[in-house]
């Protein structure tokens, strides 16, 4: 009953995936507002899931749940890269219950780089129901340095700038497992550098999509 259910709601669904600082959440909002979408921005649930964390399944949630700023970011790039994977798997099973939870009236659009593919491929979500965003580098530390909160964690660090270094390396690492895992699943990539506007960017996906 359960895998009916999750098919159900894959049927349903669409999914915005890749790395942070790529535009998943303008374009999943957008098209939330044009087509009538539940709207389902992973990252607005952080605080939520974290109240649902047990120990003995979620180690790297529990570690990591009130975040020393200057530890996190100065450890090496590989182990944040590989930790960020591993709690996104353990987020996993939560993001999943919140979607089953959500009201069948409407479709749902999901986003966050919690989506990434080995796990989809799991949850057999079909090509064509999920998309990837993934920014070039030089637009994801662009796009990064604009916004607000970074200066406020960053002024929590011994060495600011070597942490900002890690944090944009760690991201742009991620994006680059993302893009591999993708391509070995056949699902959909857009390279984001900011040449191209966010209509045109949300017409692709809309095709994608065949909405």
């Amino acid at each position: 009953m359960q895998k009916d259910k999750i098919k159900a709601l894959i049927n349903r669904t669409y999914f915005i995936g890749g790395s942070p600082c790529s535009g998943k959440s303008t374009v999943s909002e957008l098209l939330s507002q044009e087509y009538l979408l539940h709207y389902y921005k992973v990252d607005d649930h952080d605080s939520e899931h974290l109240k649902r964390i047990i120990p003995e399944k979620h180690p790297l949630l529990c570690k990591w749940q009130n975040p020393n700023w200057n530890e996190l970011w100065m450890r090496p790039v590989e182990i944040q890269v590989g930790e960020e994977f591993q709690i996104y798997r353990e987020r996993f099973e939560m993001i999943m219950d919140d979607l089953l939870s959500l009201p069948e009236d409407h479709g749902i659009i999901v986003e966050g780089a919690a989506l990434i593919p080995d796990l989809m491929q799991e949850y057999k979500v079909p090509t064509d129901r999920l998309i990837y965003m993934i920014p070039t580098k030089d637009f994801q530390v662009k796009k990064y340095s604009e916004r607000e909160f970074i200066k406020y964690i960053l002024a929590e660090c011994n060495e600011p700038d070597t942490a900002f270094k890690n944090w944009m390396e760690r991201d742009h690492q991620f994006g680059q497992i993302v893009t591999a895992q993708a391509k070995v699943y056949g699902y959909k990539i857009l390279s984001i550098d900011g040449s191209t506007s966010i209509e045109n960017t949300i017409s692709s996906i809309k095709r994608h999509f065949f909405l």
